[in-house]
């Protein structure tokens, strides 16, 4: 995460500020619009919107496109940081011994059960269940999958008081987050670090498995 200084100034230059409403997507599979969307959250702002399918399911639609350049007038971002919002390995290592909170791995399967290295790390932070950010999506359309289908995906975790998301750098994390917001838990959290800073440290442990 960046400075709320820093933060502040390129979200101004970008035109974002009190009135704006902000409107995110990306190409890939929603989570970078995600990670954008949660930052902006941490640093107080809650008029911005994910667009579901990103830039896949605008060209499967026909929808127009442009490649003229955009620039809309600098403005003024104040923000107002929710710190409860990113959390670090300490709060992590916390939370494996907190029966209320509920610990999410969202990189895919394999490396959840230690069959893959990635991130410097095998297997999973201990106690975390796997809900990967590529199941909760249409691999089709980029389309997130219908509520009621989240819904069963994330009831372990709409039944814990607290949930922290994690993957090898805040990116997938953000997107399983996003979706436990659109299903209404109020108590949700993206570990920062992720793999990559809880693998660095050869003290912290890691389970294989599902």
């Amino acid at each position: 995460m960046p400075t709320e200084e820093w933060f502040a100034d390129h979200m101004g230059q970008l035109g974002i500020g009190k009135d704006t409403r902000v409107v995110l997507y990306d190409a890939r599979e929603n989570m970078w619009a995600t990670r954008l969307w949660w930052m902006l959250r941490t640093f107080g702002f809650d008029d911005a919107a994910v667009l579901n399918g990103g830039w896949t399911a605008w060209q499967l639609e026909g929808r127009p496109v442009s490649s003229k350049p955009c620039v809309y007038p600098a403005t003024r971002f104040i923000p107002h940081v929710r710190p409860e919002l990113i959390v670090g390995k300490e709060d992590v290592l916390t939370a494996i011994e907190d029966s209320t909170t509920c610990i999410v791995n969202a990189l895919g399967r394999r490396q959840h059960r230690g069959e893959r290295k990635e991130y410097g790390g095998r297997g999973h932070i201990p106690g975390a269940k796997n809900v990967t950010a590529w199941e909760i999506l249409d691999r089709k359309t980029m389309r997130y999958r219908p509520l009621e289908e989240l819904r069963k995906l994330f009831l372990p975790m709409m039944k814990a008081e607290r949930v922290i998301t994690y993957c090898g750098g805040g990116i997938a994390a953000s997107s399983d987050a996003f979706v436990l917001h659109l299903l209404g838990h109020q108590n949700v959290a993206v570990y920062d670090g992720g793999l990559m800073e809880w693998s660095a440290d050869r003290s912290l442990p890691l389970e294989r498995g599902d």
